[in-house]
């Protein structure tokens, strides 16, 4: 009887079996392969909390984990506590998360927030529905046409996006009346702000500041306040997939999947509509951030080096797509692993990604994909769970699930 001395080369589910060598496995299910080949029992699972229809299950850096239940965000304790963090406006969709400076942000289709000294906080500031309501009246404002704009404010001193315009022409001398504002949703901002041009002007200048449910003002003389800087800012959009690179956060738009988009600099609060954003051929799958770039997938798979830059450069990686949800940090490194079609893809620095065992291991497409890089008794692996579209010999039963790649660094 000839003795079995492991398995170095892992599984092979591409080449013919009569191909396959003794060192080379067909298949394997519940177990799992050392760098060396020898095969041990996968130790199993065991219940942590039972919570019916849980999803979107993330661990920050320090390996505390958030899921969404329901309509709430949660945070699994020891003991299989789940803590409540508050409420979100889910509805069924994929959350997605980034961890930036001790704070947890998170992003779905229908709604967006960050997780800050353990509590829910929005993300961005809400900016003004729509424009003030401006007649003419009395004044010392020369003839023209002038045109107003809202923001709202945070005790904090950050301000919100402005609003839409709205104008008014004067054709005498005289005043402009304030005949009514945007009302604020959110309880945080505490101030209002009007912007006011110049006659036939098309900088906006701070002419009037009052508390957040103010709606009356007459301004007489011309606006000497500071100009309006956030003309074109918006608050970050509902996205489903966040990565953080070079001190911005990057999203792929829900309602806008094509579009990448991006916060100013340390400034996670707003977006400029004018030249935050990237746009790509067909709908964005995932993204991946290295130290200085991010991978994204969309028709082709592409690295933007200095991305958010001034400098940023795009080219493309590979001429296939990652598989949503999949993508996930290796612990101790800057590298993202993510799946495709044809296997496992370590995303590296400077757009050097490599495709793992493409000769070998054929996983095909997958929906409602989730994914995770486990670490126990010395092995590492990528493991990826989801319904496959096309058929591959990795599906065992009605799953699928298998060691994709093993690493020991």
């Amino acid at each position: 009887m000839a003795s079995m001395n492991g398995w170095a080369k892992g599984m092979n589910n591409v080449a013919k079996s009569n191909e396959l060598g003794a060192d080379t496995l067909r298949n394997a299910v519940n177990v799992d392969i050392s760098d060396g080949g020898k095969v041990s029992r996968r130790k199993g699972h065991a219940l942590v909390t039972a919570l019916t229809g849980a999803h979107s299950l993330w661990a920050d850096s320090t390996g505390n984990a958030y899921f969404v239940h329901g309509n709430a965000l949660k945070k699994l304790l020891s003991g299989g506590i789940a803590q409540n963090l508050g409420s979100v406006s889910a509805n069924g969709n994929h959350m997605s998360y980034v961890e930036v400076n001790g704070e947890i942000f998170f992003s779905c289709a229908t709604c967006n927030g960050k997780v800050s000294d353990g509590k829910i906080q929005p993300w961005g500031i809400e900016t003004p529905s729509n424009p003030p309501a401006i007649g003419a009246t009395t004044g010392i404002l020369n003839a023209g046409t002038y045109h107003a704009a809202v923001t709202y404010l945070l005790a904090d001193g950050r301000e919100s996006g402005a609003s839409a315009l709205s104008k008014v022409t004067l054709n005498n001398v005289g005043g402009i009346s304030v005949l009514g504002m945007p009302t604020p949703v959110s309880p945080l901002v505490t101030k209002k702000r009007l912007y006011l041009s110049t006659a036939d002007g098309e900088e906006l200048f701070l002419a009037n500041e009052m508390g957040a449910t103010g709606q009356f003002a007459v301004i007489g003389s011309p606006a000497i306040g500071h100009e309006l800087r956030s003309q074109y800012i918006t608050s970050p959009q509902f996205s489903k997939c966040l990565a953080e690179v070079n001190g911005r956060i990057f999203m792929v738009s829900a309602s806008s999947p094509k579009t990448v988009s991006y916060t100013e600099a340390l400034d996670f609060d707003h977006v400029d509509s004018r030249k935050n954003f990237y746009q790509f051929p067909s709908d964005v799958t995932l993204i991946a951030a290295t130290k200085t770039g991010l991978y994204v997938c969309a028709d082709k798979t592409y690295f933007i080096a200095s991305a958010g830059m001034d400098d940023a450069t795009q080219s493309e990686v590979f001429d296939y797509i990652g598989i949503a949800n999949t993508a996930q940090l290796i612990p101790s490194t800057h590298e993202y692993i993510w799946m495709t079609g044809r296997g496992a893809v370590i995303g590296r620095e400077g757009g050097q990604a490599e495709l793992l065992s493409a000769s070998s291991l054929a996983t095909g497409s997958m929906t409602n994909a989730a994914s995770m890089v486990r670490e126990q008794d010395g092995i590492r692996q990528f493991v990826v769970v989801g319904n496959q579209t096309e058929g591959s010999s990795v599906q065992a039963g009605s799953y699928a699930e298998a060691e994709i790649i093993r690493r020991s660094n």
